[in-house]
């Protein structure tokens, strides 16, 4: 049988990191984002559950890169959360 996509679960790598396949997932927001704009353990079995699904890459929601800016709704880009986006890396990473 002839496939129309044969290279879509071969690796493939971009800059120096190799994806195990090229099926990246789409953002989606988070599902518990805490008041100083943390990931939560929700969001990070969610995400987990994204990577078992067999995506090469899991992207996470938008995040805030400005102190000023809005962010009730999306995760805040700053030193204070980074041991957070660590851990739900590993977790994802992890689970593939």
């Amino acid at each position: 049988m002839e496939r129309k996509y044969p290279h879509l679960t071969r690796p493939i790598t971009i800059g120096r990191v190799t994806f195990r396949n090229r099926m990246f997932s789409a953002p989606m927001g988070g599902t518990d984002i805490t008041n100083d704009g943390c990931i939560g353990p929700k969001s990070t079995a969610f995400y987990e559950l994204r990577a078992r699904g067999g995506a090469g890459a899991v992207t996470v929601s938008e995040c805030m890169v400005h102190p000023q800016t809005d962010g009730s709704h999306a995760y805040h880009l700053d030193t204070s959360i980074l041991n957070s986006l660590a851990a739900a890396t590993y977790t994802a990473a992890t689970a593939g």
